[in-house]
């Protein structure tokens, strides 16, 4: 039974791959072909000699024809992207065609029918479906169900099935590797064996082994807003990457890449994460730090990210940043209309070359104007026409001045090719007159865009005036560039008093490491995105940096807006060994009562060191190595500063310091390694809960092998 089995299933597989490639065949000539032919015709329009422009009559054929040529050159332009398309999703299968197989009754009295499951869809010539793409209906089947009576979605109509049978395949090109039959979603031997295969170098694709509780998640389109707190290991990220190739699929005929953004944590991950997704044939879309997000949204000077993290490291955290990310001061800012209507420094001069054009004396006449009953912004707003209208009868008025006639008639025609792109044939009045108002146009178009990008209403002003009349004290301003705190207020009062700020195309929001957000920050991203569906992901174990959220906060802020959230909970950890995930599995912090279920083997014990100095880590470290046999070590430290001072240490003291890479746990999290050795984790430099925390996560970056160092004594947390 079984050889008859395997002769089938390798049977079918020379059947696909021998289809597989006549398709890349077929591909590669129809490329081939269009390519040559658009180069022809290109070359015939270059060659047919001038254009006859006698008569409207041989414009109307001499245009037609152009028409004509360039519609064909698109229709080719079109076959000729549509079948590199094809032939990319053709030799991702060639690398390994399918990975599953469900075999189903349709309950129709029709024999039973196999439905082989791949990365990509494929139908030959015939129109034969031979592959059906992961994200396709039936495919549910495959991940989410046991042997038996089931159903799935079709077109929005459910559609009963009876499963008969389930096959997990490893397949290498044209070769059947071995293959396992199962009543759950994955063979637990596919899943290790592909979990052995991680890279510590780039995110893969889970897409052969997701498991049943991460593609309720990546499936879940009834419910707009997903919380998932997931422990360290159990695929949060991937799972979030297979849901937007998912989505991308479900929706192609309403959404692209374009229409979703990803918020990561650090630009590290951004790369980590950048293959997931192109090697499953979508397009990366819009990855972004929330540091650079909210840099954007005005070209403000940030903070950088290394400095973004140094500060939100501290331990401690200073009374005015724990005010700008408070809940409390938010609310108080949505409601302060009165607060800046009283203030009559609501604007500031707009200024050309020291000079000031338009002075806030006038910006304050013109708001003055508006109905005081208005909210602030509609006034902002009424102003902001108001003085765009005014400035353009400045513009107009002074290109009819004398002055400006007599300065566009004396230019050189050196000076009129540069300002005006053409000499000036023509000396009457309304030429002259135009070619001067093109010239302010040009010498003054930073007033221009002042005026359009706000830059005339004083931020800073009301930004301190709201700050004082919450807390009763200045706001003291100690750096020239913004922190991400003080930039999400800023876009907080452009949006509430000034301009409203929304991305229409976005449909999607996915943030990851969601519990170091802030609740100002979550607001405002609630706010900005109100029309966006959200997907967040993050560990409360991992909240380590003095900014953070709970998920109840997050909830509550989302559900204040009359918008439900559907929460996930994942406690199976598929990254560390068993050893490994026990230790981690003891730094829970005690509001956390999760158990977490290790999925790898046992694996190697942790190994402790004692260490009296830095040539004493030294040598456990050439030690450790050795017994590495050239695989790669990663060290975890606690802080930036031992991350450098370490690097700096070792670039000078060890021989082959190539092997060892050395992170700071705030650009480490979210990654994972084959090998860590977590740096000091004494009783002095772990004592806190969130020293607790920040055990947890760089614990659980591990792998395979786990090592630790500490001086004097072990902390309490690992005793």
């Amino acid at each position: 039974m079984v050889d008859t089995e395997l002769r089938k299933e390798k049977e079918h597989l020379q059947f696909v791959y021998e289809q597989l490639l006549a398709t890349e065949k077929v591909l590669k000539d129809s490329i081939e072909r269009n390519r040559a032919e658009g180069i022809s015709e290109l070359k015939a329009m270059s060659s047919e000699g001038s254009l006859n422009f006698d008569s409207v009559l041989d414009n109307l054929d001499t245009f037609l024809g152009i028409e004509m040529k360039s519609r064909e050159i698109d229709q080719m332009n079109i076959k000729l992207k549509t079948a590199e398309a094809l032939l990319e999703k053709v030799e991702r299968l060639l690398q390994s065609p399918y990975f599953g197989k469900v075999t189903v009754d349709f309950l129709d009295e029709e024999p039973d029918e196999p439905f082989y499951i791949g990365i990509n869809g494929f139908s030959n010539e015939d129109r034969e479906t031979l592959v059906y793409d992961w994200r396709s209906p039936i495919a549910e089947l495959f991940y989410n169900n046991t042997l038996g009576k089931s159903s799935y979605l079709a077109n929005q109509q459910p559609i009963d099935v009876d499963i008969k049978s389930r096959r997990q395949l490893i397949i290498e090109k044209d070769q059947l590797l071995n293959y396992f039959d199962t009543t759950v979603a994955i063979q637990d031997d596919v899943l290790l064996e592909a979990l052995e295969q991680d890279t510590t170098k780039q995110m893969k694709d889970i897409t052969a082994t997701i498991q049943n509780e991460q593609n309720v998640i990546i499936r879940d389109m009834k419910h707009p807003i997903l919380l998932v707190n997931g422990v360290a290991g159990s695929g949060k990220t991937s799972t979030v990457m297979q849901r937007i190739a998912y989505l991308l699929y479900s929706l192609r005929k309403e959404i692209t890449s374009d229409n979703v953004l990803i918020l990561s944590p650090n630009n590290q991950f951004i790369n980590y994460i950048s293959n997931v997704l192109p090697a499953l044939g979508e397009k990366n879309p819009l990855n972004m730090t929330l540091l650079q997000f909210v840099g954007q949204q005005a070209n403000w000077a940030m903070e950088t990210e290394t400095e973004y993290f140094s500060r939100i490291s501290q331990p401690a955290i200073n009374t005015q940043s724990v005010v700008l990310r408070s809940l409390g001061f938010v609310d108080f800012v949505k409601g302060a209309d009165e607060v800046v209507a009283s203030t009559d420094f609501l604007f500031k001069d707009l200024i050309y070359r020291g000079k000031i054009i338009i002075s806030k004396e006038k910006m304050l006449e013109i708001y003055k104007t508006t109905p005081a009953s208005s909210p602030v912004i509609d006034r902002i707003q009424a102003t902001k026409q108001r003085l765009s209208s005014y400035w353009e009868r400045r513009i107009l008025t002074q290109s009819k001045s004398h002055g400006i006639q007599d300065q566009i008639l004396e230019m050189s025609e050196k000076m009129q090719l540069k300002h005006f792109g053409e000499l000036i044939t023509e000396d009457n009045e309304e030429k002259v007159i135009e070619y001067g108002e093109q010239l302010l146009r040009k010498k003054y178009r930073s007033i221009t865009k002042g005026i359009e990008q706000n830059k005339w209403v004083d931020l800073t002003h009301i930004f301190n005036a709201l700050y004082f009349h919450y807390q009763k004290e200045s706001y003291v301003h100690s750096r020239e560039v913004l922190t991400v705190d003080e930039a999400v207020i800023y876009l907080l009062i452009v949006n509430t008093f000034v301009e409203r700020i929304s991305f229409p195309l976005m449909r999607f929001v996915l943030i990851d490491e969601v519990q170091d957000y802030t609740p100002a920050q979550m607001s405002l991203l609630s706010d900005l995105f109100m029309k966006s569906d959200f997907t967040m992901v993050g560990d409360e174990n991992q909240a380590i940096f003095n900014s953070s959220i709970t998920f109840q906060e997050i909830t509550d802020i989302i559900e204040n807006k009359r918008k439900s959230v559907q929460r996930y909970d994942l406690v199976n950890s598929y990254r560390s060994s068993g050893a490994i995930t026990k230790v981690f599995s003891k730094l829970i912090t005690a509001n956390q009562k999760i158990e977490i279920i290790p999925v790898r083997p046992q694996g190697n014990d942790p190994e402790v060191y004692e260490v009296s100095d830095k040539d004493d880590f030294k040598g456990i470290l050439e030690q450790i190595l050795m017994e590495l046999d050239g695989k790669t070590l990663t060290v975890i430290t606690k802080s930036e500063q031992e991350a450098e001072e370490l690097s700096i240490y070792l670039k000078e003291n060890l021989p082959f310091v190539f092997s060892v890479k050395v992170l700071p746990i705030s650009l480490s999290k979210g990654l994972e390694f084959d090998n860590v050795l977590v740096y000091d984790v004494s009783e002095e430099n772990y004592q806190s809960e969130r020293d607790q925390r920040i055990l947890y996560t760089a614990v659980s970056r591990g792998m395979q092998n786990l090592f630790m160092t500490y001086k004097g004594n072990l902390s309490k947390f690992l005793q």
